[in-house]
């Protein structure tokens, strides 16, 4: 991936009672495999939705400190993630709903937080962009089939059958048992299911991942005409 599209370079952070209580270091396809350091398990999570999203081309973490004033007291505050998605720049902030409520002890400091955010964005001609667990944990199996599709990628960095695999797929939904016992001859299933989460990675084609567990009654097809990467 192009990484001059990202013009800036993660923040790390001291695992303290504030940082790191649960603290996540994942490789990053999109970043050329390098090591990405997360410091919550939503935000592991909507990683994991970033990396398995075709429309994002690469992204940061952690990636710019800005600072801000609340009760008279200059404050820090940085961005979760920088997204690079549809050729739009997008800085993201996660957080879970219960702080975004006016009950949350943290509720003021919270929003002061965003609103700063908002306004950096607002004066550099930036989107900006609040992201909790309603719009990351989409669905059952949401999370759970994209860490699947994640591992397959990391693994195996381009599956040997995945050129075959792409041929056997078209525009009208087939199941991966109809597709399996089609190459039966030309690769395992394992094969097939390694390739077609590449497929899915890639945004070449789609599937049902939110409701339905990627199994062999998984249906997928193709979204539109691409060249694998």
């Amino acid at each position: 991936m192009d990484n001059t599209l990202i013009p800036y370079t993660p923040i790390v952070m001291p695992r303290s009672k504030r940082y790191g209580n649960n603290y996540w270091g994942m490789m990053g396809p999109k970043v050329n495999y390098r090591d990405v350091i997360l410091y919550s398990d939503l935000e592991y999570d909507h990683w994991v939705t970033v990396e398995t999203d075709a429309k994002v081309k690469t992204y940061c973490e952690q990636p710019l400190e800005i600072t801000y004033t609340l009760n008279g007291k200059r404050n820090r505050t940085i961005f979760d993630m920088f997204l690079y998605e549809n050729e739009s720049e997008i800085f993201v902030e996660v957080k879970y709903e219960k702080e975004l409520h006016p009950s949350n002890r943290n509720y003021d400091r919270v929003m002061r937080q965003l609103e700063a955010q908002k306004e950096w964005c607002r004066l550099n001609g930036k989107l900006h962009e609040v992201r909790t667990e309603k719009a990351i944990r989409i669905g059952r199996y949401s999370i759970e089939n994209r860490i699947k599709i994640l591992a397959s990628v990391i693994n195996h960095r381009h599956p040997m059958f995945i050129e075959e695999v792409s041929r056997s797929l078209n525009y009208t939904k087939r199941t991966m048992k109809e597709i399996c016992y089609e190459l039966s001859d030309t690769c395992s299933p394992y094969e097939v299911f390694l390739s077609c989460h590449w497929l899915y990675y890639k945004g070449i084609i789609t599937a049902d991942i939110d409701s339905k567990i990627w199994n062999y009654e998984m249906e997928v097809w193709k979204l539109e005409q691409m060249s694998i990467i």
